[in-house]
């Protein structure tokens, strides 16, 4: 009897690696209240490419540090408990791809661009608004990796319609009915298998879908507009003679009342500094997936 798509998703996602053994002993460590900083660093200290990644990111311009972190005690004060979990978990995540079909290295690393400057400007927007920069950026950074999934599972079906694409509603209808699952839900199923944070795991499986992110709503629409941003960042010939603005309002007509209805304000100001930042600050998630690739 042949397998259906749709189990072939499931045998992929319960097939998936487990987490690495260091995260295990990360996530324990701070999720420990008697825990200290020097028991993070302990476990830290054992990962040499984890020990880069993290001085990496806390060096980073994107972070802002006014002075240099030498020390992963430094970099771990600095940072919090929480972001160096965070980063734990997206750099393993990122590593349980290293071996997707070379046939495709031209999408995938589109795919990757994409990724990072949609975490880049997730954390911007995230700081204007006042809502917490390290987690929008994660959230960012990882919204799409359903698609790796997807990619892995139908590797030529898959890959050239679908990985680089921004999608709009009739988009995932198609991507729904032609593999039973949409990259977003493929996404929600493989962070709640690592065990990523809640708010996480919520916020990407419901980015195209932020009214039904209940308690994460705000942070869904966060990385809605980060995505969309991004898109037009890394393939800025698809503006032709519109700007910004116009294009948001054509993707996403309501995005004004819905962000007030979870207390957000859109300013088409903001929105159209947000997009010029990004187009000058681009290089940024170079250096950031160097970090995650230490």
């Amino acid at each position: 009897m042949k397998t259906t798509r749709e189990e072939l998703i499931k045998q992929h996602i319960d097939s998936f690696p487990v987490l690495p053994v260091t995260v295990t002993r990360l996530m324990n460590v701070t999720n420990d209240p008697e825990s200290s900083a020097q028991d993070v660093m302990e476990v830290i200290l054992t990962d040499q490419s984890l020990c880069l990644t993290v001085l990496k990111i806390a060096n980073s311009a994107l972070f802002g540090r006014p002075r240099k972190v030498d020390s992963i005690k430094m970099a771990v004060s600095i940072l919090g408990y929480n972001e160096v979990e965070r980063i734990a978990l997206a750099k393993a995540l990122i590593n349980s791809f290293s071996k997707l079909p070379k046939q495709h290295k031209t999408l995938i690393d589109k795919y990757w661009e994409h990724s990072f400057v949609c975490g880049i400007i997730a954390r911007v927007i995230a700081q204007d608004l006042h809502f917490p920069p390290s987690i929008a950026f994660m959230g960012g950074l990882i919204h799409d990796i359903g698609k790796l999934i997807m990619l892995e599972t139908f590797v030529n079906d898959y890959a050239v319609d679908w990985m680089t694409i921004f999608s709009r509603e009739e988009i995932r209808k198609n991507e729904l009915q032609m593999f039973s699952f949409t990259h977003d839900t493929v996404g929600g199923q493989l962070l709640r298998k690592w065990v990523f944070p809640e708010n996480l795991t919520t916020a990407v499986e419901y980015h195209h879908r932020p009214d039904e992110a209940g308690e994460e709503k705000s942070l869904a629409y966060i990385i809605q507009l980060a995505d969309l941003l991004s898109f037009y960042c890394c393939n800025n010939e698809l503006l032709g003679d519109d700007d910004i603005l116009t294009v948001i309002n054509n993707a996403l007509p309501d995005i004004r009342p819905q962000w007030q209805n979870c207390g957000l304000v859109f300013d088409n100001d903001a929105a159209a500094e947000w997009f010029n930042w990004l187009l000058n600050n681009y290089e940024l998630s170079s250096s950031l997936k160097e970090a995650f690739s230490a």
